[in-house]
Formats: structure tokens, C-alpha cells, sequence
């Protein structure tokens, strides 16, 4: 059971135009700023502080242990110090909750960073939880059971195995925002949510043995960086105002050839269209591929309208000559475009080259959008493959 919280009825050790004059709820706003073991130690400061830690708005717990000769010593120590605090805050709620931690592996330890993410969520209602597992080898396995809460609104998770019922957020109705970064869901069958608006997945591994399907309905903005092996499958997101995709080969330091490369060939129906059609309402879109090989082009040969789309960002690998099929596909398919922006040659932000195109004045393509004002070509120099993709606007009656 919680602690009963007691008013202030004891002077306070201050001579009162300290801090101690502060409310209770401000205090405890202060308190959420420090270390969970230096929040506890402020329980000596005088009377009245003698429980102010255990209602901090924020809990900040750090199992991140640096010298390695007292490291099962003192991560021994951690875990407890992170049992008692929990124990003693009882249901007390939570604002704010982040979790760093570091290898992480026997049966125990797992077990431990399971129950203290059960804890935050259910008992203390948590409405910002992020969990980092801080330079781990391995991907830890969190449980296979779905978080519950109506509180939870963010959800940020680093260096995790994630599994098919953890995947199930639909018992989290207030969840908006989920950020995932280098984490594994090789079981993972199905993402849903019908409350995300913000979905961001950054270095996470799926599996080679099937698609995982991502739906969310509801999301608004969409970053897909650089997954590993299998693409997911995008369901409908009616409402998708931006989108940021980048699809990595499996080495980056060659020209990807191996027909067995998940990530690069993507062995799947070929009638199926993977992530175009998940992103065909989307009115902001940035869709970058890191290999040669062309990772979207199963889904162009069934690509979909894009009948919101005001603004595209292209890389190179979309502006293949000699016929520049992929470009040419996306364009016509394109009938409210704005702004092209064809970043050619460079992974950098930074561009030596600006080259902007405008269609003439007197002659428009009828296969282009006619809102269409601007092309922006960045690239590092003027050559020869950008003269064939010049050559090619062209044929649009584009000019420089």
C-alpha cells in the first residue's frame, strides 16, 4: 500500500525563505529532476522531507555500472536500491519514468527490469516511460504480455527484444507516441495501435521469415530508419501527414548482389505492395534506399495514388538512368506535387550544389502535376549522371 502523505504541519529546518517554503507539488516537480538514490537521500534533510522523495514526479533510475571489478557488487546493490524505492513509493504517480541500464543477462536480472516495468506502468500509472538498454551485445527479451494503462501517452525504447503480445498496444487507449531504436522484433507478427500518432522506428531488426505487419491507423507522422532484414508491411494511415523511410542495405560498403539479402531483395508476393500503399496519404515524403538493387521496386509495380502528396525527397537510387522507371512511376502517380527534392550523390546535409528547376511558363507535361513549381536538385557536383537526370526532367518540359 501507498505511504499516507502527510501535510506540513512541522516547521521546517529553514528559518522559512528557503526552499522549504516551496508547495509540496513543486518540491516534488524539483525532486523528479535527481537520481532516484539522490532523491531518497533527501529524506535527512529535516522532518517534513521525510517522505517528500516518495511523490517526485519523476523517477530516474540508472543501472549502468562502469568498473568492472565491482560490477556484480554493485549491481547487486542497484537492483535493491530500485526494489526498495519502488516498494516504498508504493501506487504513487508517475509523470516521468527512465530506465538505463547495462547487461542485463542472467535469469534474474531479466526478471528484475520485467517486474519494474509491470510496476511503473500499472501501480504508479505512468504517463512518460522510456527504457534504454545502454551499449548491451545482446537484445533483452522483455515479456510477452501486453502493457495496460490509460495513462501511458509516450513510450520510448532502446536496445530491446520485443515480442508479439508486448506489440499489442491497444490496452494503452492514451498512447501517442512510440519511439523504438535499435530493437529487436524477430517474433513480432503485428505492431498495432489505434491511439499512435507518432510512430518512430530506428535501427530495429524483424525477422527473415515473414512481414511484420505495422498497423496504426491513426498515426500522423511515420520515421521507418534503416531496419534490418525483412520490410514491415504498412496498413492504412488514412491520416499520415509525413513520412520519413529509409531502407538500408545489409552492407553498406558494397553494391549488395546476394539474392539471399532480406534487406536488399525482400523475398515476398509480388503482389503485394509492402510500404507504398501504407504512405499513399501521406502529403510530406522523404523515401531514401541505401542499395542499388532498389528495394521499393516490387512495390512499384503496384503503385498507388498518391493523392495528397504535396512534397516528395528522392535519392539517387530512385533516379536510375536509362529510363529512370522508379521516378518516372512515382511522378505520374503524383497529382497534387509541389516539391520534388532529389538529393543525388551524398548522405551528407551538406551540399556543395543547388540546382532548382521550374516547368516553363508556356508548356506543361500532362502527366505531371500542374501544381507542380519547383524541383530541387542537392548533389556534391554537376556531372554526368546529373546531366542524364537534367536530360530526363526535360521530357517533363522542365527547365533549369
Amino acid at each position: 500500500m501507498p505511504p499516507e502523505k502527510k501535510l506540513k504541519n512541522v516547521p521546517t529546518a529553514s528559518s522559512g525563505d528557503g526552499i522549504d517554503v516551496l508547495p509540496d507539488g513543486v518540491l516534488e516537480h524539483i525532486l523528479g529532476f535527481l537520481p532516484v538514490e539522490e532523491a531518497g537521500r533527501t529524506s535527512v534533510l529535516a522532518r517534513s522531507w521525510r517522505d517528500l522523495w516518495k511523490y517526485a514526479t519523476a523517477l530516474r533510475v540508472t543501472c549502468v555500472i562502469d568498473d568492472y571489478k565491482l560490477y556484480s557488487r554493485s549491481l547487486k546493490h542497484c537492483r535493491k536500491t530500485v526494489d526498495d524505492m519502488l516498494r516504498l513509493r508504493g501506487r504513487a504517480p508517475l509523470e516521468v519514468c527512465e530506465i538505463t541500464f547495462a547487461s542485463f543477462y542472467k535469469k534474474d536480472q531479466v526478471a528484475s527490469l520485467n517486474r519494474w516495468v509491470r510496476h511503473v506502468v500499472m501501480m504508479c500509472q505512468v504517463q512518460r516511460f522510456r527504457v534504454v538498454n545502454f551499449y548491451a551485445a545482446e537484445h533483452l527479451l522483455l515479456d510477452n504480455l501486453p502493457l495496460a494503462s490509460r495513462h501511458l501517452t509516450r513510450l520510448e525504447l532502446v536496445g530491446l527484444w520485443l515480442s508479439n503480445g508486448f506489440c499489442d498496444f491497444s490496452r494503452c487507449p492514451s498512447l501517442q507516441y512510440l519511439e523504438l531504436t535499435d530493437c529487436y522484433l524477430g517474433s513480432t507478427e503485428r505492431l498495432s495501435s489505434d491511439s499512435i500518432k507518432w510512430l518512430s522506428m530506428t535501427c530495429c531488426r524483424f525477422t527473415t521469415e515473414f512481414n511484420t505487419l505495422i498497423l496504426v491507423p491513426n498515426v500522423v507522422s511515420l520515421r521507418l530508419d534503416a531496419h534490418l532484414y525483412r520490410r514491415p508491411i504498412l496498413g492504412s494511415m488514412p491520416l499520415l501527414q509525413e513520412a520519413f523511410i529509409r531502407v538500408p542495405c545489409m552492407d553498406d560498403d558494397w553494391d549488395c548482389e546476394e539474392e539471399d539479402c532480406y534487406s536488399c531483395h525482400d523475398i515476398m508476393d509480388d503482389n503485394k505492395c509492402a510500404l507504398l500503399n501504407g504512405l499513399s496519404n501521406a502529403e510530406h515524403l522523404a523515401l531514401l534506399s541505401e542499395s542499388d538493387t532498389f528495394i521499393f521496386k516490387t512495390d512499384l509495380k503496384w503503385c498507388p495514388k498518391f493523392i495528397k502528396l504535396k512534397s516528395l525527397l528522392l535519392n539517387d537510387c530512385w533516379c536510375v538512368a536509362p529510363d529512370f522507371s522508379a521516378l518516372n512511376c512515382i511522378l505520374k502517380n503524383s497529382p497534387v506535387l509541389e516539391i520534388l527534392i532529389l538529393q543525388l550523390f551524398s548522405k551528407e546535409p551538406d551540399h556543395t550544389v543547388e540546382i532548382i528547376g521550374r516547368y516553363h511558363p508556356m508548356d506543361r507535361s500532362a502527366v505531371i502535376s500542374e501544381h507542380l513549381k519547383t524541383i530541387k536538385i542537392k548533389c556534391e557536383a554537376v556531372d554526368e549522371k546529373i546531366h542524364r537526370v537534367l536530360k530526363f526532367l526535360c521530357t517533363f518540359n522542365i527547365c533549369k
